[in-house]
This record gives structure tokens, sequence and C-alpha cells, in this order.
């Protein structure tokens, strides 16, 4: 041990919850999870939608209704124009 922690994950709001273990762990599987707070909430359905059939394109199991409905609230919750 002894290293620094992963830059990608320093900067996620909700660290170590239940939904941005869930939210990293997902989107790691092929790229760095993005910072929900880079973009507007009405951004993130598209672009998760473009992920899960990426996942599917690429043969990974695709997210569950109940992951799409959690990672999408972290997102919309987090995201750049939320209150």
């Amino acid at each position: 041990g002894g290293g620094r922690p992963a830059a990608q994950h320093l900067d996620l709001p909700e660290t170590g919850s239940a939904d941005e273990v869930l939210f990293s762990q997902r989107c790691h599987d092929c790229h760095v999870p993005p910072r929900p707070q880079d973009k507007p909430a009405a951004a993130w359905p598209a672009i998760v939608q473009r992920m899960q059939s990426h996942r599917i394109t690429n043969g990974l199991t695709p997210l569950s209704a109940e992951e799409l409905g959690r990672i999408m609230g972290y997102l919309q919750r987090n995201a750049k124009d939320a209150t």
C-alpha cells in the first residue's frame, strides 16, 4: 500500500456512498468515471443510455433497471445545475 489515491476518484461527490460506489464501478468497466458536476442534469439521461448501448455492444452485462435508476439519480442530484 502507501500509494496515492487514484486521481479519478478524488473529485466525485458522495464518495463512499452506495450510489457513488455503484457508479464508479460500472462506469470504470470501460473508462474513468465522469464527474457529475461537469454536466447539467438534463444531459445525463442521453449519456447514460449511450453508455448502456456501449456495454451491450462490448459484451458487458447491461445495467439493471435498478442500477440505471440509482446511477441516474446520483448523476442528476450532483449535476452542475443541481440545487
